[in-house]
């Protein structure tokens, strides 16, 4: 299963079962991922899901101000006319961000989002809800993006809270919600942070999750393939991409085959 794929699968639990009520967002229950990329090779949504209700659950999260819906609006649009159904679009926005358009009027029609504005609710705040129901035995679906999402609301000390998040992973006992909240961090949590905050949460993921650490690896054989291929594109020989990548002659040779 690819990368993505996972991440999707498990995702779409993490997001059930009330999860986003914290954030505002009710009466949502997923059932499974649904494509993201419409017909127009330039247009790629963020994430979409098919609801219980057969109606589609469209995500988009910002970290800068949306000035205007006009793509949210050309998704959605798209999405309509090809599965005749009824759509829910929310944007998240960072903490960054404190206001953006929810209506947009082209005179045939008014097209309405639902804000989730991140800077509306405090980090420290969650993270400390978080830590009172591990405490206490009381974790809960909400908890999943309290502490997913705590980075990217309203903090006084990004920092320390990059720190208390590194250390509420690994106390979330069960595995199966310690996983379904790192697809959310992998997927949502880290948008906001600095390149080097990403790069460590990740590397501390790996040590608390199975999930994590076969993304990697999965990730870490396709950016070897995708060497491999490269090398096949410019000429090189087999034996010589073999000591370079640790790929067997079989592999390189179903990957040749791939690209032509």
């Amino acid at each position: 299963m690819a990368k993505q794929d996972i991440l999707m699968k498990v995702l779409t639990r993490s997001l059930s079962g009330g999860a986003l009520e914290i954030l505002g967002i009710r009466g949502v229950e997923l059932k499974e991922p649904f494509i993201t990329e419409l017909p127009a090779n330039t247009l790629h949504m963020d994430r979409v899901w098919r609801m219980a209700n057969q109606d589609l659950f469209h995500l988009e999260f910002q970290t800068k101000r949306e000035s205007t819906l006009h793509r949210f609006l050309e998704y959605d649009a798209r999405l309509a006319n090809e599965h005749r159904v009824k759509i829910r679009t929310v944007v998240l926005y960072h903490a960054s961000v404190t206001n953006a358009p929810a209506e947009l009027d082209i005179g045939t029609a008014l097209y309405r989002v639902e804000n989730v504005f991140l800077s509306q609710l405090d980090g420290e705040q969650a993270l400390n809800e978080v830590e009172k129901h591990l405490r206490t035995g009381q974790w809960e679906p909400g908890d999943r993006m309290r502490l997913s999402l705590a980075l990217n609301m309203r903090l006084e000390n990004q920092d320390k809270a990059f720190d208390r998040v590194r250390e509420l992973i690994p106390q979330v006992k069960d595995e199966t919600e310690r996983d379904l909240v790192i697809s959310a961090i992998l997927v949502l949590g880290d948008q906001g942070l600095t390149e080097k905050q990403r790069v460590q949460l990740r590397k501390e993921l790996r040590k608390v999750s199975k999930l994590a650490e076969e993304l990697y690896e999965e990730g870490r054989q396709e950016g070897i393939e995708k060497v491999a291929c490269n090398l096949l594109a410019e000429g090189v020989p087999v034996n010589v991409i073999e000591k370079a990548t640790g790929l067997s002659r079989e592999q390189i040779e179903k990957l040749r085959m791939q690209i032509h």
